[in-house]
């Protein structure tokens, strides 16, 4: 088995594989500009009780680090394959949760992922495994307000969801009020196999939060294992970080709703139905014809779902709030390989 595509744009790194082996390591990847850390995505079928265990190493200075655990996963919770690693610390940096955090700027990294078969024999089968690095460096405001007004009026119909489901402060890590992140994801889901016509990937918030949740994080707020469960359906994806609403743009452009990560203090964004989140999730839909986003936004009631942010603010809570983090979700034929 050999990597069938290593592409490389912005911070993100993706390699294809296809595995039907019990290991596999990438190739070192050189990051121009070094970086801080860094979060690993990847697509995989699982059956039954088969699970794959995802390792990451970055070179700082000329030496590496040791592999850290970046998690678990499994499509099923109930066999304890499913879950992040925590007290994961040492005089190199820290994993949170699903994010590499390094004391001092690395300029490599190296994924390498095992794969376990299930009880009966049945192999994961790997397709994709990404690596999205940060610097650290905020993008400035005039940059986070680029844009490609070749998508202002543009919007996606993205079926509308509320996470104000399910019970609460119990069932997956507190129920409807922390499933933002599923909810994101059942709407993609939703979005694609309607244009798609396929019924298989309709699902809804709780089943969407049971097959996301992390029983270390006691949420369902680990991005790589929302991608992860969005794979398991035959959708591809990554978590990628963007500098820009120019990049969003083209992705929407091209009909391909962004689930963003935004972090909202008081008076910063006009208009959700939280005032102040220390992390959420939501799906960039589209553009008014003012450049202002279009968003679905979870945590909302029905009929309350679809909103219009405004353009400066929701820059400034997605760049301050997450350095641009987005999970980038679609059929595989139409996952953009190439710069946006």
């Amino acid at each position: 088995m050999g990597d069938l595509i290593a592409l490389v744009y912005a911070a993100l790194w993706i390699v294809a594989a296809n595995s039907d082996k019990p290991a596999f390591t990438t190739a070192v990847h050189e990051v121009a500009g070094g970086f801080s850390s860094a979060i690993a995505s990847w697509n995989v079928s699982t059956s039954g009780d088969a699970w794959i265990g995802v390792q990451m190493r970055a070179r700082v200075g000329d030496r590496w680090t040791r592999w850290y655990d970046m998690g678990h996963w499994s499509s099923a919770l109930d066999d304890g394959h499913r879950h992040s690693i925590d007290k994961q610390t040492d005089a190199d940096g820290e994993v949170d949760t699903d994010t590499l955090n390094l004391i001092h700027p690395a300029t490599a990294v190296q994924v390498r992922a095992d794969l376990h078969p299930s009880s009966a024999g049945t192999m994961p089968q790997l397709r994709m495994l990404a690596v999205t690095t940060d610097s650290g460096a905020q993008a400035s405001q005039s940059d986070a307000m680029a844009a490609d007004v070749g998508a202002w009026g543009t919007d996606i119909d993205v079926p509308q969801l509320t996470q104000r489901v399910g019970s609460r402060g119990g069932a997956y890590g507190g129920g409807g009020g922390s499933w933002c992140s599923p909810t994101s994801v059942a709407m993609v889901m939703g979005y694609w196999a309607h244009k798609l016509d396929k019924p298989q990937w309709v699902v809804d918030v709780p089943t969407a939060a049971k097959g996301t949740y992390d029983p270390v994080y006691d949420g369902c707020g680990n991005w790589p294992f929302n991608v992860a469960y969005a794979s398991e359906h035959g959708l591809a994806g990554y978590i990628e970080r963007l500098s820009s609403l120019a990049q969003v743009e083209r992705l929407v452009k091209r009909g391909i709703p962004v689930i963003a990560s935004i972090k909202v203090a008081q008076g910063e964004l006009d208009g959700t139905p939280y005032g102040t989140t220390d992390g959420h999730l939501l799906v960039v839909r589209g553009f008014t014809a003012d450049g202002d986003v279009i968003v679905n936004e979870p945590d909302g009631d029905l009929g309350a779902i679809r909103r219009i942010y405004k353009r400066a603010q929701f820059a400034h809570v997605w760049q301050h709030g997450s350095h641009g983090a987005v999970y980038i979700i679609a059929p595989p034929q139409d996952l953009p390989h190439q710069p946006i």
